[in-house]
């Protein structure tokens, strides 16, 4: 195994263990079931196993890009409060193109309690929380 699977591997075994979920693909992979007189086809299980760990990696690519994205607005609104403490003066609002500030602000609203919500979700004695 190459080097750059063994760290991908790692990093989702680290965040499936933060999320609770025990198994990751490389588990699932190499294990191994016992044979017996009436056993099911292994190729069968082989195949659908294949596609259990296609959903896997599916899920881990799904909830490593959602935790980048929330820790990038975990940023941006940092910095977006320590501009607003420092402005005296509120700043007008820029218009951009096609955008209405109050629709920015709806959307806002909405992608903070989207990660109020995923907050929920994991578990709180992490450190990242």
């Amino acid at each position: 195994m190459d080097e750059h699977m063994k760290r991908r591997l790692d990093k989702q075994r680290k965040l499936f263990s933060q999320l609770g979920i025990t198994l990751d693909a490389l588990t699932i992979h190499e294990k191994e079931f016992s044979m017996k007189l009436r056993g099911y086809d292994a190729e069968e299980v082989d195949t659908f196993l294949d596609s259990v760990i296609k959903d896997y990696e599916r899920f881990y690519a799904t909830i490593a890009d959602l935790m980048d994205k929330w820790q990038e607005q975990q940023i941006e609104m940092k910095e977006l409060k320590a501009a607003a403490k420092a402005a005296t003066v509120p700043a007008p609002v820029p218009v951009i193109k096609g955008i209405d500030p109050m629709d920015l602000e709806d959307v806002i609203m909405k992608l903070e309690a989207n990660v109020r919500q995923l907050k929920d979700r994991l578990p709180r004695t992490e450190s990242y929380l």
